[in-house]
């Protein structure tokens, strides 16, 4: 599976690989462009390695050379049942918080630094609400590169402390993720750094993203009706979609999954373009969210929630928005319920598949997997807010527990 090539999501012109971002002939997206995919033999083959880490696909992924993978044993994350929250289908939650920095940022960072490397990359600069950056520090202090990380002032206490302890350079910006986007992107322009904002900038990072489809098929034996996402500007949702896609052209598997992309109500602007049947515009007129994660304002880059959308309604799909106390309401059931506790982000997938089960859009029996994109220690600011809600009891002695029962 040679790559060769960058190509153009929009007017398909072909681009030699390197540190590029944006098509030279028309502005838009680029993706990896491979010169063929194994046959169905030589996946199977794949599969049977007893490799525990993404790059059990590696032959699948745009590094030419394994000596500049760099990896933290990233992926093969467990497809965790959900049997209590919603009974009357078959729900399922990839546990992608388990990644080793608890998001799956891990996926893009690990392939987006390994190609960066590649290319001769010593200082990596990335945009971020808080994951991203988490991830891109940890794999660059692995291999000793310098990390820029900018980040919203407000992000959360326990992002922050990751990026500190991963010695990344980190520089707090007033405004939202689109205002770190633009500054990050000028300045790997001015600077010539790698650029691994993990939206559709970086067309290495996606394919990271793809390995999920990769999984899902090794642990689920057959294709998911319904596959949930949350949505920042879509990358995620658009490598699974690809994975799937190298899999039926491989002659793995038949059909396709329906992709859903779940975005807060405070910040939904790829969705509010997906339910009303237009080009998407920059949600200037956003507010705070509890789902951080997925709040961005594409400002500057709309095109990248036009390019989710095509993709989503390719295939099937169907887009969801939660109001804050949806969110709110399944971040807190999910762990008392399940055992998961997601930050709101990653719980949001959760949300979508009970909103569009309640509407029913998605119908009894139907297989459904929610991606769970970040651990809920991401955000420890989050329980103390909520602290109140809960009934704590306080002991000294033994006999006071007979008084808490």
């Amino acid at each position: 599976m040679k790559t060769t090539k960058l190509k153009c999501v929009k007017c398909s012109k072909i681009q030699p690989l390197h540190n590029s971002y944006f098509c030279s002939f028309c502005g838009s997206i680029l993706k990896v462009d491979y010169d063929y995919l194994p046959d169905k033999k030589s996946f199977e083959k794949i599969l049977l390695s007893n490799e525990r880490s993404l790059w059990k696909y590696k032959d699948m992924l745009p590094v030419k050379n394994e000596s500049n993978i760099i990896s933290l044993g990233e992926g093969f994350t467990p497809l965790v049942p959900l049997k209590n929250i919603l009974p009357d289908i078959e729900l399922y939650g990839k546990a992608e918080y388990l990644n080793p920095t608890a998001s799956f940022k891990d996926r893009p960072s690990s392939v987006g630094i390994s190609v960066a490397k590649e290319q001769g990359a010593t200082t990596v600069a990335v945009a971020s609400s808080g994951n991203a950056g988490v991830s891109v520090a940890a794999y660059a202090a692995k291999e000793k590169m310098r990390c820029i990380v900018c980040i919203p002032k407000n992000t959360s206490i326990g992002k922050v402390s990751q990026l500190l302890a991963y010695g990344a350079e980190v520089n707090f910006v007033n405004g939202g993720y689109s205002d770190c986007f633009n500054l990050v992107s000028q300045l790997c322009e001015k600077f010539g750094y790698a650029n691994l904002t993990s939206t559709y900038i970086n067309p290495y990072t996606v394919e990271g993203d793809k390995t999920v489809a990769y999984e899902l098929y090794e642990q689920f034996q057959e294709v998911p009706d319904w596959i949930i996402v949350p949505i920042g500007t879509g990358p995620l949702l658009a490598g699974v979609w690809r994975g799937f896609n190298e899999l039926k052209e491989m002659g793995i598997i038949q059909k396709l999954p329906r992709m859903v992309g779940v975005q807060a109500k405070n910040c939904s602007p790829i969705a509010q373009a997906y339910k009303e049947n237009r080009e998407v515009h920059s949600a200037l007129d956003w507010s705070e969210t509890l789902a951080g994660g997925i709040a961005d304002q594409l400002v500057g880059y709309e095109q990248d929630g036009d390019y989710t959308n095509y993709l989503i309604n390719k295939s099937g799909g169907d887009f969801v928005i939660l109001s804050e106390d949806e969110i709110l309401d399944i971040w807190k059931k999910l762990p008392l319920v399940e055992g998961i506790f997601a930050e709101p982000t990653g719980a949001c997938s959760v949300g979508a598949a009970k909103k569009l089960f309640d509407d029913g859009i998605i119908k009894k029996d139907d297989s459904v997997v929610s991606l769970i994109t970040g651990h809920g220690l991401k955000a420890p600011d989050l329980v103390e807010k909520f602290m109140n809600d809960i009934n704590i009891p306080t002991v000294s002695k033994i006999d006071d527990f007979n008084n808490t029962k």
